[in-house]
């Protein structure tokens, strides 16, 4: 009988011990906070001061360079190109990706080294 009183609250205890530490670590409870992330989210990191925040002027900036790329296409690439950006590809990406001539990757080349001079160091052809 004595065995039964002491048996009985230990597994009762020892369940709920397991279960409690097994929900608090848990990685699929999105309430859960794991490590130590002083309460912050990425998701909730500004990016208004980043170089990359869309400003009036950098879209005129853009739209010039798209311009001064088409003049060097021919007109289905032209077509190809509004439609990859419209898909939302990136401008090198989508560019560079036009099936170009060694005269049209030359000059396009030298359009963004112009327009990015910050960018030279880093590959614009991605084939």
């Amino acid at each position: 009988m004595i065995k039964k009183q002491i048996i009985l609250p230990t597994l009762l205890l020892a369940t709920i011990l397991i279960a409690g530490m097994t929900g608090c670590t848990s990685s699929k409870s999105p309430d859960v906070s794991q490590g130590n992330d002083s309460g912050t989210k990425v998701s909730d990191t500004s990016t208004t001061n980043s170089p990359a925040a869309n400003t009036p002027e950098r879209a005129h900036k853009r739209e010039e360079i798209r311009k001064q790329v088409e003049a060097v296409l021919t007109p289905d690439q032209v077509k190809e190109l509004s439609t990859k950006l419209q898909k939302g590809e990136k401008m090198r990406k989508a560019v560079f990706s036009l099936n170009l001539t060694a005269e049209q990757k030359t000059k396009i080349q030298d359009i963004f080294k112009t327009a990015y001079p910050h960018r030279k160091g880093k590959s614009q052809d991605n084939s």
